[in-house]
C-alpha cells in the first residue's frame, strides 16, 4: 500500500463535532444522526469508562481528591465529585487536566479507526478538549434559556439549580463562533427531526 492510499484510507470518514449547552437537545440530535448510520462517539460515555476502578484516571482522581469521592465498592461517586469541582473553579480545572487528555486520546482513536462514512463526536467541551482539529465541521444545538430551564425541571432538577447550571456555561455567542451549522431546538421533536434530515442531505 502506498503512502497516498494510506492517507486516503485514514480520511474516508467525515468527522463532525456536535456540541451545545446543557438541555439544548444535543443528545437527541446525536441519536437522530445515529439512526442515519453515523457512529456517535459520546464524550460523557468515554468519561464514565475511563473513571472505572483501577484505571489510570481513577488512580489520578483518587490521588487528587481523596478516597472521600469513592463509593463503598470502589467506584467514583460522580455526584460527590461534581459537588466538589463545581463549588470551586480551580478544582474543576484540576479534574479537567486529569480527564481531558485521556478522553481526547480515546475519541481520536475511535474516530480515526472508524469504517463509517459519518462520525459524530458528541461533546459539550469540544473546544476545551482540543478536539476542533479532529473535526471537519461543527454542529451547534441551541435553545432559549426559558426552554432549557423547563427541560431541566422536567428531568427533576429544581428551578434554581437549573438556572445555576445554565448560567455556569458559555453563552450562545461562544458556541456560534465555532459553528458551521446551527440548529435551533425550541420546538417539537418532529421539527427537530426535519432539521436533522436536512443536515444529512447537505453533508
Amino acid at each position: 500500500m502506498t503512502n497516498k492510499s494510506k492517507k486516503s484510507k485514514s480520511r474516508k470518514s467525515l468527522v463532525i463535532g456536535l456540541t451545545g449547552p446543557i438541555a439544548s437537545g444535543k443528545s437527541e440530535v446525536a441519536k437522530m444522526l445515529g439512526r442515519y448510520g453515523a457512529l456517535v462517539i459520546d464524550a460523557d460515555e468515554i468519561g464514565h469508562q475511563i473513571m472505572l476502578p483501577q484505571k489510570k484516571v481513577w488512580h489520578e482522581i483518587v490521588k487528587a481528591f481523596g478516597v472521600k469521592v469513592l463509593n463503598r465498592g470502589g467506584k467514583i461517586n460522580r455526584k460527590k465529585l461534581a459537588k466538589i469541582v463545581f463549588s470551586d473553579r480551580s478544582t474543576l480545572k484540576k479534574l479537567n487536566r486529569i480527564m481531558h487528555p485521556e478522553m481526547k486520546s480515546v475519541i481520536n482513536g475511535m474516530a480515526r479507526q472508524s469504517n463509517r462514512k459519518l462520525v459524530i463526536v458528541n461533546a459539550a467541551v469540544l473546544v476545551e478538549m482540543g478536539l476542533l482539529p479532529l473535526v471537519e465541521k461543527v454542529i451547534v444545538v441551541l435553545a432559549s434559556e426559558k426552554v432549557r430551564i423547563r427541560r431541566l425541571m422536567r428531568a427533576g432538577i429544581p428551578r434554581a439549580d437549573a438556572i445555576a447550571r445554565i448560567r455556569s456555561q458559555a453563552g450562545a455567542s461562544g458556541y456560534r463562533k465555532i459553528a458551521d451549522i446551527v440548529v435551533m431546538n425550541d420546538g417539537s421533536i418532529g421539527e427537530l427531526r426535519k432539521k436533522v434530515k436536512r443536515i444529512i442531505a447537505e453533508l
